[in-house]
Parts: structure tokens; C-alpha cells; sequence
């Protein structure tokens, strides 16, 4: 799998958590203090999502059912019970705490001003919902990218291509001229390759995984 560009790239897909911000130990700890007292719902959500990762379920309402009908089944709770959880509980959790990773990107704000100013198109595509509710949390106005959407919304989670390749032909931009960055080689990573697309992942732990780099990497490399 490629971690530098190998061809002119013209259009950038940002994935959004772990790659616009730096992913922190008290991410998990934060959101299950939110969702209290149903906090330990929140691992078993996590897990139950997790299975659905590359499958093309057609819209946002057969992948909701579906993890719903699941997650509910363990919680021993009707699937709409689930679903409403998921929802109006788990995502008012997660789009609360994002001002805790704010700016956790240096000068993130000037890069992408600075991508733009030569052409390059932008994109956020994350595999959660709520994208612009979450940039705008973070500090990140979402008419910063000229594309904001995520996978659940489509209904095909990555390391599915659907989403990515829906972006490509939506700014008539060839695939392999398009360049992911996220943060998980077996999601974003994957998902880029599926849809022929370069990749470059981003990492922030003290020992880099194989292929990897840091964000100041990433961006002096971007502007170059």
C-alpha cells in the first residue's frame, strides 16, 4: 500500500477522527461519562459497529436497522430502542466532547487555506455521522471543503469504496489522482486502495507504525 503519492494528486479525502484531530486516551472515558447512566453500552455499540465495516448496506436507514436489530438483540432492547440510542444518545455524546481536540493540529487552518489556494480539492469523509456538526465543534468550518459526508450516511462503512469513489465522481477527478489521508491502514488505508486511490496515513504514536507519518510530515510534504 502506497504512504506517498505516486502520480499528481488533485483532490485530497480527509478522513476526519485521528486524522483532523490527534485521537486522545480520554476520547472513550469522556463520551461514556456523557452517555451516563448507559455508558457501558458504548464498547458493546462500538464492537457491534465494528462488524459491519465494508459492507454496502445502500443507505443510511438499512445500516442503522441493521446495527440497531444487533446492538439491540444484545442490550435486550427493541431494535428502534437501539437505533434511538444510537442517535439522539451516542451522537449528542460524541459531537460534545470534540472541543476537548480542537486545534489539537497545528496551523491546520492554514494548511488547508494553503491546499486550496493551489487548487487542490478537499474533502472529509468520516465513517461516523454529524461530520459538520463535529468540524464546526472542532473549530473547522465545513465551507473550508468543497465535500463533507460520511460513510454511514451512504451506507457502506470502509473499507468500502462507494464513498470514496461517489466523491471522484462528483468532482470528475480520476481515482488515482485523488489522495486519502487517514490514520488506520485497515479502514481508510484499505478503503483508498479498494477504490484506487493514493494513501498516506497519518500516525501520532512515539514509534510509527510501518509506512507511516506524522502530521508536520504530511503537511510540509503537502505544500511543498
Amino acid at each position: 500500500m502506497a504512504t506517498t503519492p505516486l502520480s499528481p494528486f488533485y483532490g485530497i479525502i480527509f478522513d476526519l477522527d485521528g486524522t483532523l484531530y490527534v485521537l486522545r486516551w480520554f476520547m472513550k472515558p469522556l463520551i461514556f461519562f456523557r452517555l451516563f447512566p448507559g455508558g457501558m453500552r458504548l464498547p458493546r455499540f462500538l464492537a457491534v459497529r465494528e462488524k459491519f465495516a465494508g459492507r454496502d448496506m445502500g443507505d443510511r436507514e438499512r445500516l442503522l436497522a441493521a446495527v440497531g436489530g444487533e446492538f439491540g438483540r444484545g442490550e435486550r432492547m427493541p431494535a428502534e430502542q437501539a437505533k434511538q440510542w444510537i442517535t439522539d444518545r451516542f451522537y449528542p455524546a460524541f459531537v460534545a466532547i470534540m472541543p476537548f481536540f480542537r486545534f489539537s493540529r497545528p496551523f491546520i487552518r492554514r494548511l488547508l487555506g494553503a491546499l486550496r489556494e493551489k487548487g487542490v480539492r478537499l474533502a472529509v469523509l468520516s465513517d461516523y455521522g454529524c461530520v459538520k456538526e463535529r468540524l464546526e465543534k472542532l473549530g473547522l468550518s465545513p465551507t473550508i471543503f468543497d465535500a463533507v459526508s460520511s460513510c454511514e450516511d451512504a451506507g457502506a462503512l470502509k473499507p468500502h469504496p462507494r464513498p470514496l469513489l461517489a466523491i471522484a465522481e462528483k468532482w470528475g477527478i480520476a481515482p488515482g489522482q485523488i489522495l486519502v489521508l487517514g490514520d488506520r491502514a485497515d479502514t481508510d488505508g484499505a478503503a483508498a486502495k479498494n477504490a484506487g486511490m493514493q494513501f498516506i496515513r497519518v500516525a501520532d504514536s512515539l514509534l510509527l507504525p510501518q509506512g507511516a507519518m506524522r502530521w508536520g510530515t504530511i503537511s510540509r510534504m503537502l505544500l511543498s
